[in-house]
């Protein structure tokens, strides 16, 4: 599973004009997509064949507007549309996405006063 994967995933989940990978762009408006430290790869017992699934860890920055409560309603939007929920990204059937917070974390402003969150996830996925 790809960030790329991920991103074109969220883009029919979520209302937003534009998204980003890698890097903050210049929208006032926006969520970017990053890789993240995860846990280390499980094994199971047997080998590699008889592992079903597998991880991916990114974090999502939303950046969004000068309002702290919008950007704090839309940055719990994404999250829901992760909690406790399945889907299919990338062919992969996702088995659990794995909040690592209890809600999107406040991370203050940017340079130019746009509020910003950050969620941090582990996808788990069948391999």
């Amino acid at each position: 599973m790809t960030l790329n994967e991920i991103l074109e995933w969220l883009e029919t989940q979520v209302d937003c004009p534009q998204f980003y990978q890698g890097k903050v762009g210049s929208a006032e408006k926006s969520i970017t997509i990053y890789n993240s430290t995860g846990p280390p790869p499980r094994i199971a017992i047997g080998g590699l064949e008889n592992t079903s699934y597998t991880s991916k860890s990114v974090s999502l920055l939303i950046h969004w507007g000068k309002s702290p409560s919008a950007a704090e309603i839309k940055a719990q939007e994404v999250y829901d549309t992760m909690f406790g929920k399945t889907a299919v990204i990338g062919g992969k059937r996702v088995i659990m996405f794995n909040m690592r917070t209890t809600e999107p974390i406040g991370v203050g402003t940017d340079s130019e006063g746009n509020y910003e969150y950050v969620i941090e996830v582990t996808i788990l996925h069948e391999r």
